[in-house]
């Protein structure tokens, strides 16, 4: 039977269908050397270099004119703050075999909500500064240039006196494929022969790639090459809570707090490289989850946007052949499709439709990045 959109059990197993999930990519990747513990601002000082001058072997100035140093402040404001909350009623825990449990829950929001839009946010960051500095490459990525990409945006780094040690290039799985099949990378790469036959893609040219999902990555993306020394990605606060019977509550109440931020230095800002706007649609990891009846509750993971004037889209059909067309660079006609204000909005599909398409759309209506996902109903 089900109670508001809450199933519970005739006899449910009590091993619950996780979904597959993934650790964070940046959280280790980036440096910390600067500490914003009781401090939502931190200034961060760099020295510039003083003018050479022709010695002189007269006078009282021989070395040039002397004037104090001088310091740029770049400060560092963390503007993230984000939570959640959720109920689970000792009743359908209960009667749910135990699956309604609030430990399996706040570790399914972390690893499915928390470090998903973590990492998102933080690649959208780290790209937009790269892009803003004119340190990109829209160029398209094929299996003829991928290599060459690589190692253009390698001799770049070179060029800025980024160390050639620690670099890493956080690529598409599209883009580690097209390398892979690169003629140029198979012949001059040395370990290229083992990395195919094994279909995995180690170091090159000295450095690090590491793949990454599309869905943290914004939308078009082909690689960002980055050395840890760039950036940092501060978590303030993680603060999770687990209340037993609060006031008005026979059950557990759920509670997270996540403070964090991503900052680009200024004097390092020549480490970033970022390649993308490949003409591909971005995944997005979108579900359902069963609320009052004959609603549904939509869920986008990562709940963050590729820019601030984007907006979420979605239409259901009662199969996959009934749902709205969405395509790259085709702007999507706004009749067949309803706006999702924010993820866990609640909708009331017609009757009889059990699928979702959720797409992400430009100030033009153009689609980004696309989602399907089964209805589920309550």
């Amino acid at each position: 039977m089900s109670t508001g959109g809450i199933n519970l059990a005739k006899k449910y197993s009590r091993k619950v269908d996780e979904r597959f999930s993934r650790e964070s990519f940046l959280a280790n990747a980036l440096h910390s050397d600067y500490d914003f513990t009781g401090a939502k601002t931190v200034a961060v000082y760099s020295i510039p270099t003083a003018p050479m001058n022709d010695y002189s072997r007269t006078g009282t100035s021989r070395y040039g004119l002397p004037k104090d140093a001088s310091r740029n402040v770049q400060e560092l404001t963390i503007t993230r703050d984000r939570s959640f909350t959720t109920i689970i009623d000792k009743g359908d825990k209960l009667q749910s075999e135990g699956a309604a449990d609030a430990g399996r829950f706040l570790a399914r929001q972390l690893r499915e909500a928390c470090v998903p839009e973590y990492d998102a946010y933080g690649f959208q960051k780290l790209a937009s500064a790269a892009v803003s500095a004119g340190a990109g490459s829209g160029a398209a990525v094929t299996a003829d240039n991928a290599y060459e990409s690589l190692l253009a945006a390698n001799e770049r780094f070179g060029d800025l006196n980024v160390p050639d040690t620690g670099r890493i290039a956080f690529c598409s799985y599209r883009f580690a494929n097209l390398l892979m099949r690169d003629p140029a990378f198979s012949k001059d790469c040395e370990t290229a022969q083992r990395m195919l036959i094994r279909g995995t893609v180690g170091e090159v040219d000295g450095c690090r790639i590491v793949r990454v999902p599309a869905n943290r990555l914004p939308a078009g993306a082909a690689f960002l090459l980055l050395h840890p020394l760039a950036a940092c990605g501060p978590k303030q606060l993680e603060e999770f809570k687990i209340h037993e019977n609060p006031p008005g509550i026979s059950g557990w109440l759920v509670e997270g707090r996540f403070i964090y931020d991503f900052f680009i230095l200024d004097s390092k800002a020549g480490a970033l490289w970022y390649h993308g706007s490949q003409p591909v649609l971005k995944l997005l990891a979108v579900l359902t989850a069963a609320s009052e009846p004959g609603k549904s509750a939509v869920l986008v993971n990562p709940a963050v946007k590729d820019a601030p004037g984007n907006r979420w889209y979605y239409c259901t059909a009662a199969s996959p052949e009934g749902l709205a067309a969405a395509s790259y660079g085709e702007a999507i006609n706004l009749s067949e499709w309803t706006e999702l204000a924010a993820s866990g909005t609640e909708i009331s599909p017609p009757s009889g439709h059990r699928c979702l398409r959720l797409v992400e759309a430009d100030a033009d209506n153009r689609p980004v990045a696309r989602g399907e996902t089964s209805l589920n109903i309550g």
